[in-house]
């Protein structure tokens, strides 16, 4: 494998480990922020409690910088696809990290937050779903599993939170982690497989996804 490749299937991992450890040092820095009371978004603007001019550079700068990352990563995922299938995965988590960014890009105090935060959580699951039903019809049934199981993790999250109380209510940032941290999961172990050269054999239609 070629260092290009290998630096652009690392890529996933790295943007990981960027976005959720950016996010993660905002919530500690953040003078108020509360898991039980507040969103993610809330470190995102100085107008809340929880938010600081350090909180905003880290959290929206985060997921900017996270959601470049991701794209090479797409780049990868579509370089290993051996299917329409694969590739329809890799435009799909490219989608995924581009929506991620715009929730930098547009924080909690402008119009647009609301429906690219809505569309990267519901692009999670489709990314995943369609990233399980391509696996396990490569026969690569651990990834396949563990990709459905997750895509509807994080569906399901959602729904357990919005027939449990007010879906805007305090605390948004527990479903909010639990999303994230599913999709980040299963992309740092999906990056680590590609560099490791495994879904990239050629002995199935679409292995390398």
């Amino acid at each position: 494998m070629d260092s290009g490749n290998s630096a652009l299937r690392g890529a996933g991992l790295v943007a990981v480990v960027l976005t959720m450890g950016t996010i993660l040092v905002a919530t500690v820095v953040s003078p108020a922020f509360a898991w039980r009371q507040n969103a993610l978004s809330n470190l995102g603007v100085v107008e809340t409690a929880a938010g600081t001019g350090l909180t905003v550079v880290l959290f929206n700068g985060g997921l900017i910088l996270g959601g470049v990352v991701g794209l090479a990563f797409a780049v990868a995922l579509t370089r290993s696809a051996q299917s329409l299938a694969g590739r329809a995965t890799a435009l799909s988590f490219g989608l995924t990290v581009v929506f991620m960014a715009l929730v930098g890009v547009f924080p909690q105090d402008t119009a647009p937050h609301f429906p690219v935060a809505l569309g990267f959580y519901l692009l999670v699951s489709v990314t995943l779903w369609l990233d399980g039903l391509t696996a396990l019809g490569t026969h690569w049934r651990q990834r396949g599993l563990v990709a459905i199981t997750f895509g509807t993790g994080n569906l399901v999250g959602w729904l357990v939170w919005g027939l449990t109380g007010s879906p805007t209510r305090a605390g948004l940032a527990i479903p909010e982690l639990w999303g994230a941290l599913l999709f980040s999961v299963w992309t740092g172990w999906v990056s680590v497989g590609l560099v490791r050269g495994r879904w990239s054999g050629t002995g199935h239609a679409g292995a390398g996804l």
